[in-house]
């Protein structure tokens, strides 16, 4: 068998592997972390950029927070794996495709809407119930505080706090949330 074939069923296999742990363990920190180290000790020297922009995880976080981690980075890295396939296996012009999708993700869209925004939020599968309970929350006050009767300025100054928050979350998130502050008319 060629070491294309090889890598093409443990790319799959592995892949099977997530969904099923996923599904099963996606809030057991020890399920991920050895999810998270198969990913990455599989692919780490076979796909290009493979680990770049992942979170460090430290030994003293609690375990909430750890998982969270280990699930940031295992969708990240399924997304790498994902579009390696995509690319046929090959690692040229891989950089090109994972720029491109990032490019496409992060497209403002002017024209949302709350609503559209907690759909969005609610099926995002790498933010835990807790994280999207506090972002529904904080929704629903800036959703208050655009629809007030007041000056754009005065609506700007009570929204700045919230501006604040955003900037402390993960950029895909902040992506979805910040074209809502575009709403204050």
């Amino acid at each position: 068998m060629t070491e294309e074939k090889k890598l093409q069923r443990m790319i799959e296999k592995d892949l099977e592997e997530y969904e099923r742990v996923w599904k099963q363990f996606s809030y057991d920190v020890d399920e991920m972390e050895t999810l998270f180290r198969m990913l990455i000790s599989h692919y780490i020297h076979k796909i290009n950029g493979f680990a770049e922009d992942i979170e460090v995880i430290c030994d003293y976080e609690k375990a909430g927070e750890k998982i969270e981690v280990y699930r940031k980075n295992i969708s990240l890295l399924v997304e790498r794996i994902k579009l390696f396939q995509q690319n046929g296996y090959k690692n040229e012009g891989l950089l090109e495709l994972y720029l491109k999708q990032e490019k496409e993700k992060d497209m403002i869209a002017v024209e949302t809407d709350f609503t559209a925004v907690r759909l969005n939020i609610g099926m995002m599968k790498e933010i835990s119930p807790m994280e999207k309970e506090e972002i529904m929350e904080k929704l629903a006050m800036i959703e208050e505080i655009c629809s007030l009767p007041l000056t754009r300025k005065k609506k700007w100054d009570k929204l700045r706090e919230y501006i604040v928050w955003i900037s402390g979350k993960d950029v895909k998130i902040a992506m979805k949330l910040l074209p809502l502050f575009l709403k204050i008319r």
